[in-house]
């Protein structure tokens, strides 16, 4: 049989993965079109080339399994790379090829499986199946769940003994045996199919010091060998597009030693290769755990994976911190990103047992260890059998599937929002007053006869003078305006609330408030947020009263107004979108349930002695997005002198405890860096904290930070901070820091080693500000090398930093 030529380019100076492109057929089954393609009269010896790139043009597989792969070696101009076939050596060289079937079963399970596969012919996806396999007995490092269990696997001994030389940059490997020839095990089905979808993987790194951003390929090539043609994208299987899910947290750039996705001692980044190996049936021998690549992400990011690797290293991952929901598979598995997208509705033995832990510690002692065994135990899962089958299997009633139950939490917040949607259509500010109106999508009654809606706020922060900012953080005010001052309310200011509502518009006039605390006008900003109950079985609003409300959604309002009534226009000096990429778009709802700290141990798991007094007006808390202003209205440079008193509280220095150092100090861009960066060592009110897990090098401001957000504008004109001493016994020791300096201590958290390079150019480091601040602002020279844009601006400072 043979396969028409194709060409595959996947260029190592960007990270996207392999490319089909289209082939046809012809009625010749014996012999390669062009086996030997004409030599080029330019080309660079491998020694030479900077640059690698790779193009596989013809996979043939004969009549006896035999296979053999051509590819083009080249830079990255097309320019034709030759002497491979002449190195001494090389560092990297491996080739692997699978089939996609029938998933098949882990090794301990194979009987169970099977017997299960006789009775259940629902439809189920298919799964990659390596043509490479073995047969692994624990080693070093076994624990009481060892085991030998299948390991799926690729070609990697034969190396330059396998490469025949074609010319002029083209080459071809042939496998050291026929498919039929590679260990075949008894319930693992790896025989040859002609008419399955056959993936081909290429890694190759011609030395150990190679340059991995510009040398390092992986590529893969998917094709039906019984016609030769290349597989169409409905005969493929591909779930994420990595660009849109792992790549929105981790970093793409293959250059980041510490922080790229770089496996098996740095050669491997292809995730359509890694499924190849990374298949159903392949285990960790030593610990029993899968390694399918569902089960391995899945419970990486649930923080609850460990694995034996290379040297009997254990490899622990319970410290990860997954930043976004991990009841949201859409955070991962996006609609539409990739062509069988939507197949992760489709069961499976791992991928549902990687999740269900806590059904597996429910699990009878007849449990035979298989996913049909536990899920068809109707006691446990009566939601899925409401449904009978399709609970689970999708069908034409349901075509999502366990993907019904799984998106339902989703699925409520996104009918919700649509149900409860709002804008703010004017502001005014007046004489001790303000009037807003709000417009509701579909809502036409007051809010208060809605018995879905907990609350309705409206929040404004202001953006006072810095320097003299208003008694009790007065710049960030939220009134409940769902009720008017008439009706019983918990939430502070107590300032007078009327309101009127005519058709869909609802306006709210608020008076006794002091409009100088909000500062210049055109500066706040002024949003709307409801609270809406709602039961996540149903999918629908409920009586927040009620037992069915289980869950509450935020509705935010489709814009933004100032104080004089236009569209908001402060500042923004990070990227909301970029957040939401790692956090998702409910990081707000968990933010409110971090700042919930009324209540009891028993009700409230954020509950601690003393914290309960903040939960009085911190619950719920009023920000309306992560980067609008909102939270560091009240996480600001005073914050953390405002700590050592109940309601309505002052600032005063010798409130700042003794744990409020510059890396857990609360104002919120040194809490958002010493997070990111690993460096905050406290939560809460003092309680330990573990180091954050961010998957970027915290060097990265581009990460959050869009072009022109790093001009130092807003430094230029802050007050210093006052933090506590490094090493102080007692509240009230504390230290103070210039804007620019408490910017960078957040992540460079021991100032001392810097301090002197910063006083040069204007910076303060006040080892004992107890008598008071003496910096002024302005007096900072950093600017004029760090902002972004100049010679040592901080982005290309850190970029670099990034990079080592």
């Amino acid at each position: 049989m043979k396969t028409k030529t194709h060409i595959l380019w996947l260029s190592l100076l960007s990270l996207n993965y392999g490319i089909l492109a289209g082939c046809s057929d012809d009625n010749d089954n014996n012999q390669v079109d062009n086996p030997t393609p004409p030599v080029s009269d330019v080309d660079v010896d491998i020694n030479n080339a900077t640059t690698l790139s790779a193009q596989i043009e013809a996979v043939n597989i004969d009549d006896k399994t035999q296979v053999s792969v051509d590819f083009y070696l080249s830079n990255a101009n097309g320019v034709a790379v030759i002497g491979l076939d002449k190195l001494d050596s090389i560092a990297t060289l491996g080739v692997g090829i699978a089939k996609l079937g029938q998933p098949q079963p882990l090794l301990p399970n194979k009987d169970a499986v099977a017997d299960y596969n006789t009775k259940d012919q629902m439809a189920e996806g298919k799964e990659w199946i390596s043509y490479i396999n073995n047969q692994v007995a624990p080693g070093s490092g076994a624990g009481t769940k060892a085991t030998t269990e299948w390991q799926a696997g690729i070609e990697t001994s034969c190396k330059l003994d396998c490469i025949t030389n074609l010319g002029g940059g083209h080459y071809r490997y042939t496998f050291s045996k026929a498919l039929n020839a590679y260990s075949q095990f008894d319930g693992l089905d790896t025989s040859y199919d002609a008419n399955a979808t056959t993936r081909i993987y290429l890694e190759l790194l011609p030395s150990s010091d190679s340059d991995v951003t510009k040398k390092l390929i992986n590529i893969t090539y998917d094709f039906i060998p019984a016609t030769g043609a290349v597989a169409k994208a409905d005969e493929g299987r591909q779930l994420i597009d990595p660009q849109q899910s792992c790549y929105r947290c981790h970093t793409a750039n293959l250059g980041s030693s510490e922080h790229r996705l770089l496996m098996h001692g740095g050669k491997r980044f292809n995730f359509e290769g890694c499924v190849m190996c990374h298949t159903t049936y392949s285990a960790d021998p030593e610990t029993g755990n899968p390694i399918d690549m569902a089960t391995l992400v899945h419970k990486i990011h649930q923080a609850d994976y460990k694995i034996v690797g290379h040297n009997a290293s254990m490899n622990d991952f319970s410290g990860v911190h997954y930043p976004g929901e991990i009841a949201d598979c859409q955070s991962c598995h996006i609609s539409n990103a990739a062509p069988q997208a939507d197949q992760y509705y489709i069961p499976g033995n791992n991928s549902c047992l990687s999740c269900h832990k806590d059904k597996i510690s429910q699990a009878p002692n007849t449990w035979n260890g298989t996913a049909a065994s536990l899920f068809h135990d109707r006691e446990l899962f009566p939601k899925a059998w409401a449904n009978s089958c399709a609970g689970c299997h999708p069908d034409s009633n349901n075509p999502k599937g366990a993907g019904l139950i799984h998106d339902q939490l989703l699925q409520t917040r996104s009918s919700i929002k649509d149900l409860y949607g709002l804008s703010l259509s004017s502001v005014a500010l007046g004489t001790g007053t303000l009037t807003a109106t709000v417009d509701f999508d579909k809502l036409n009654t007051f809010p208060a006869q809605d018995s879905a809606i907990s609350a309705l706020y409206l929040v404004v922060n202001g953006k006072p003078d810095v320097i003299a900012r208003p008694t009790n953080n007065g710049q960030h005010k939220l009134w409940d305006i769902s009720k008017d001052s008439s009706a019983t309310r918990d939430m502070l200011p107590r300032d007078q609330v009327s309101l009127n509502m005519d058709g869909s518009k609802l306006t709210a006039t608020i008076s006794g408030i002091n409009t100088d605390d909000f500062g210049t006008p055109a500066a706040a900003v002024v949003k709307a947020k409801m609270i809406v109950c709602a039961n996540h079985n149903t999918m629908t609003a409920v009586n927040c009263d009620s037992d069915e409300a289980d869950t509450q959604v935020e509705v935010m309002s489709a814009n933004a107004l100032d104080l004089t009534g236009a569209n908001a226009s402060r500042a923004i000096v990070a990227d909301e979108g970029k957040c939401q990429a790692c956090h998702d778009s409910e990081m707000q709802q968990r933010i409110v349930d971090a700042h919930t700290l009324a209540g009891n141990a028993a009700t409230n798991a954020n509950f601690a002695p003393g914290n309960d007094k903040c939960g009085s007006c911190h619950n719920p808390v009023s920000a309306t997005a992560l980067t609008d202003g909102s939270c560091n209205s009240c996480h600001n440079n005073d914050t953390v002198a405002y700590m050592g008193a109940d309601i309505y509280h002052t600032a005063g220095a010798d409130h700042i405890k003794s744990i409020r150092t510059a890396n857990n100090t609360l104002n919120y861009r040194e809490m958002v860096h010493s997070l990111h960066a690993g460096t905050r060592t406290v939560k809460g009110m003092g309680a330990p904290r573990d180091e954050t897990t961010y998957p970027q090098s915290a060097a990265n401001c581009q990460a959050c930070h869009d072009e022109g957000q790093l001009d130092f504008a807003g430094l230029k004109t802050e007050n210093s901070q006052l933090v506590a001493t490094v090493g102080a016994t007692a509240d009230g020791q504390v230290t103070e820091l210039s804007p620019t300096v408490a910017t960078c201590a957040g992540c460079h958290s021991k100032v001392a080693d810097w301090a002197g390079h910063a006083k040069e150019f204007g910076g303060v480091v006040e080892d004992n500000a107890s008598a008071g601040r003496i910096y002024k602002a302005g007096d900072e020279t950093c600017y004029y090398c760090h902002a972004e844009g100049q010679a040592y601006g901080v982005i290309k400072l850190h970029k670099e930093a990034s990079q080592k």
